[in-house]
């Protein structure tokens, strides 16, 4: 073990904080809120490690800003929930959709039937590039959909395709994020931290809620 490669991976976590594009941030919150307003649903998606990162998102949005502060209840009935799908969620339904259409389909074969203007599609793709999330984007502004894409390097084709693409700043020299996988580890980190901005955003926006509805009856 080496104590200055350690020391190598938070420096560069301290950089790429420092360099943060939260402007894309902040816009993404400014669509999760008007998708929320308008009774629209969340589309997220990705691969590998990616997927397992928004089995967390999953939980996180749907339950965490609809319970009291002390998590001993939920907010009121009367307040909107926020309808979230994980487009990673079933292995059953994407062992299928690749059986069936080939892995570049899975992804938007389950969005196009569904998505609407109200609704906001969420893409992670260290690459950019991966052709499911590529293909699903596609699919997701020709049903006029709200996009976010968050990826790493150059932004790939999910730069041009997204509404709004948060680029991960910086690259690495840190053991197993060099060459393809360059900045990798700070990318998944990232996206975790993202999840969080957001769902503590919308929490606040629906406690606010909630204490408007409470002054109104009372």
């Amino acid at each position: 073990m080496s104590i200055d490669d350690i020391r190598l991976y938070l420096a560069e976590k301290r950089a790429i904080i420092d360099q943060f594009p939260v402007d894309a941030v902040a816009t993404a919150a400014e669509m999760l809120f008007r998708t929320y307003d308008e009774g629209g649903t969340v589309y997220a998606m990705g691969n590998g490690g990616n997927a397992g990162t928004l089995d967390h998102a999953y939980c996180d949005f749907k339950h965490h800003p609809f319970v009291s502060e002390d998590k001993s209840r939920p907010v009121s009935s009367a307040v909107r929930r926020l309808t979230f799908v994980n487009l990673c969620g079933s292995s059953a339904e994407l062992s299928g959709l690749v059986n069936d259409l080939g892995p570049d389909n899975m992804f938007a074969a389950s969005l196009e039937p569904f998505a609407t203007e109200r609704d906001l599609v969420m893409a992670y793709s260290g690459s950019g590039n991966s052709p499911n999330v590529v293909r699903a984007l596609e699919a997701a502004a020709k049903a006029g959909a709200r996009t976010f894409a968050m990826t790493k390097g150059d932004g790939g084709r999910c730069r041009t395709l997204a509404d709004v693409c948060l680029v991960v700043p910086g690259t690495s020299r840190f053991p197993g994020q060099t060459g393809s996988n360059d900045n990798n580890f700070h990318f998944e980190d990232a996206m975790l931290s993202v999840n969080h901005i957001l769902v503590g955003l919308l929490k606040q926006r629906v406690g606010q809620e909630a204490a408007d509805r409470v002054h109104v009856s009372g």
